[in-house]
């Protein structure tokens, strides 16, 4: 149970940190502190397997969700 939450909420996080972007993008960017957030991430992620198998299918299902919303404006 406790790994199913986790996962849950890895993927939450995931996807809310790949939509901010969208909400910054007039704000200039600190990329030191982007680099060390990254980082951060980074060495959470990598030193749990539950974790990175986590990130993993949170980053797929991004990628699905990023390809059908760009199969559905090139139809529409």
């Amino acid at each position: 149970m406790r790994t199913r939450h986790l996962n849950a909420l890895l993927i939450v996080a995931f996807l809310v940190l790949s939509t901010a972007p969208l909400f910054a993008q007039r704000q200039q960017p600190n990329t030191a502190k982007l680099k060390a957030d990254a980082q951060k991430v980074v060495s959470i992620i990598s030193g749990d397997e539950a974790k990175t198998q986590a990130y993993c299918e949170a980053s797929d299902t991004a990628k699905q969700i990023v390809q059908a919303g760009a199969e559905r404006q090139r139809e529409g």
